[in-house]
């Protein structure tokens, strides 16, 4: 039996007392009863010390002490330096409990937090590791051992058979002499280091962002190197997945037959199709960044501002037609229409659609 996350938990961060690992820690030496039994004789001995001694001073300083003989009183003085030597001994006794006491105090809090760190490492979505200079894992968590790409002729891969060995005697020597030299890079630079291994699972297909780091000693030297790698499978699957998102609506909005922008909600330009960009005559880098009032004709640019404000409200806003010179230098008609896009974990922005309507019959709002 092994103590859980849920046991650490339940006691409120202390391990918990019932459990027969964490209990037997608890109990430490004193679990024995040679201390207890020893401390407790002790206190005995000293209490029937002290009323010895009082005893035989109230004898030697009373009326009695006139009727003792020679052989009497030498018998009295031995009696009080035993009495006082038991009541040192007692004394002594209880120093010594006191100290046993704090020493198996320390002992229960330095095992207890060796167990909380044992069962944090072990639930943290991570495999770590701790590797000496010689390329042997000194110590590793569960995830680890289950992550492992040991050879196929290891049949035991816990943990407790992985430890204690070097690369060469787990892995292929292919492998094993990259694990070596990447070890070897982090000792003698004393920086971080780190890549995406793609490894094959049982029937899965898993990639691991891989980072070591070295460790310090007091004097500042390497004395150790330790590894996290982290699965980063699913986050390269969304990463792919949103790159197509993307290329689609670059697609889309390449070959629209629209003018179509994404304008900031201070009205700076973020991001615009190619049909805007060869309608305008200004390639999209320069077009970023630039105030999308601008791209009107001076005369409508107060309407622009005004329109792009009832934008911000969020509600249907009707079309407007505004006059916007192109890149031969002639002014056209285009109809615009705009919606605010609220999207989680991303700035909101505004989305305007421009089409050409020179020739039509077209009519303006006033203000």
């Amino acid at each position: 039996m092994t103590a859980t996350l849920k046991d650490v938990k339940r006691e409120g961060g202390q391990m918990n007392s019932d459990n027969p690992v964490t209990s037997s820690h608890r109990k430490g030496a004193g679990a024995t009863g040679r201390p207890k039994w020893w401390f407790r004789r002790a206190r005995t001995g000293a209490t029937l010390a002290a009323c010895l001694y009082v005893i035989v001073w109230s004898a030697l300083l009373g009326s009695f002490a006139d009727n003792l003989t020679i052989g009497q009183e030498v018998l009295m003085v031995i009696a009080i330096i035993v009495s006082g030597a038991l009541i040192w001994a007692a004394v002594r006794a209880l120093i010594l409990q006191q100290r046993f006491l704090a020493r198996q105090e320390s002992m229960e809090a330095l095992e207890e937090s060796r167990a909380f760190a044992r069962i944090l490492m072990d639930n943290l979505p991570a495999a770590i590791w701790l590797k000496t200079l010689d390329h042997r894992y000194q110590a590793a968590n569960l995830m680890w051992a289950q992550y492992n790409p040991a050879r196929p002729t290891w049949n035991d891969n816990s943990l407790s058979h992985l430890l204690g060995h070097t690369d060469r005697e787990l892995y292929e020597p292919e492998r094993a002499t990259e694990f070596e030299q990447t070890d070897n890079t982090v000792i003698a630079t004393g920086r971080r280091w780190e890549r995406d291994y793609d490894e094959i699972h049982g029937d899965s297909h898993i990639k691991l962002h891989v980072v070591k780091m070295p460790v310090f000693d007091i004097r500042g030297s390497v004395a150790s190197v330790v590894g996290i790698g982290f699965d980063i499978t699913e986050m390269r699957r969304n990463e792919l997945e949103l790159k197509k998102s993307r290329e689609q609506l670059d697609a889309f909005l390449n070959r629209s037959s629209e003018h179509i922008c994404m304008v900031s909600l201070d009205r700076h330009i973020i991001l615009a199709n190619a049909r805007l960009c060869e309608f305008l005559g200004v390639p999209a880098p320069s077009l970023a960044g630039r105030d999308v009032v601008d791209v009107i004709e001076p005369a409508d640019r107060s309407r622009g501002v005004a329109f792009f404000d009832r934008l911000l409200l969020g509600g249907p806003e009707s079309l407007e037609v505004f006059d916007v010179q192109n890149v031969s230098g002639s002014v056209r008609q285009v109809e615009v229409s705009g919606a605010l896009v609220r999207t989680e974990g991303s700035p909101d922005m505004v989305v305007i659609i421009g089409r050409d309507i020179t020739g039509r019959k077209s009519s303006h709002v006033a203000n």
